[in-house]
């Protein structure tokens, strides 16, 4: 017989917001986030030709998009409906150096406006996560294993 905990929906959803509200992680502080981070992308030498290129004139879209990404996130709302890893592996010339860069560009954000630790740690975690599980999609898991 399983130890397995079965919850209810509602209860996981209870559980996040408990997490977050311990973190002092709110709507106010992911738009913040969310604005710092993609300003210092917009600036960014390596960066910001990219989302340039993508994003072009549609930050009024992007910015509420990935703002509704990291509420998903860190508070369990369901507005985010997108689907990020084939919008990403579609992006030509992407290298190490790009997540690399994203990440360090994350921590420095994180660094200035997280409200403590435990929620720098948080959304660092989940950052690198994301990161990570990028890399392997766009760099490793297509590549020949002859």
């Amino acid at each position: 017989m399983s130890d397995v905990i079965r919850r209810t929906g509602e209860e996981r959803q209870a559980s996040i917001e408990e997490t977050a509200a311990a973190l002092e992680i709110d709507e106010a502080l992911i738009s913040d986030l969310v604005d710092d981070f993609y300003t210092r992308i917009r600036a960014d030498a390596l960066l910001g030709p990219v989302f340039e290129q993508v994003v072009g004139d549609h930050w009024d879209t992007h910015l509420p998009k990935m703002k509704n990404f990291w509420s998903a996130v860190a508070l369990g709302t369901k507005r985010y409906d997108g689907r990020p890893m084939p919008a990403h592996m579609r992006l030509p010339g992407l290298t190490e150096a790009h997540f690399t860069r994203w990440l360090t560009l994350f921590r420095e954000t994180l660094d200035e406006l997280a409200p403590n630790p435990a929620a720098h740690g948080f959304f660092l975690d989940r950052a690198c996560r994301m990161a990570n599980s990028f890399r392997f999609m766009i760099f490793h898991a297509n590549a020949d294993v002859s």
